[in-house]
């Protein structure tokens, strides 16, 4: 029950801050347009461009660390291995299709 009311009061302070940051005037313009603003200058712009520079890179290097495996893997199945492997096929007693157990059928398509 606890967790219920943190929740909803979690809920409604950042609904509350959206509130205010949109629509509460500070001057003349509202916290959103202040920061918009800021936003665009071109010291904000150098240091954007500066963090993305040094982000990137390790994210990249992240990524595929995380998904090296998956990046790498062929999107779309081998055309001539698919046919070749169709022609090889023999159909069950019951008529459903059995293809022959090899090796190599533990790999992705592509990885030879």
């Amino acid at each position: 029950m606890s967790r219920l009311i943190r929740t909803l009061i979690s809920l409604s302070f950042l609904a509350g801050s959206l509130w205010f940051a949109f629509s509460v005037k500070l001057g003349d313009r509202t916290f959103a347009e202040h920061v918009d603003r800021i936003g665009q200058t071109p010291e904000a712009r150098e240091l954007i461009n500066g963090t993305r520079s040094t982000v990137n890179p390790v994210l990249q290097e992240a990524t595929d660390r995380m998904l090296g495996e998956h990046i790498e893997a062929p999107i779309r199945a081998d055309t001539k291995a698919s046919t070749t492997q169709g022609a090889t096929h023999a159909a069950t007693h019951d008529g459903a299709i059995a293809s022959p157990s090899t090796a190599n059928d533990h790999r992705l398509p592509g990885r030879g």
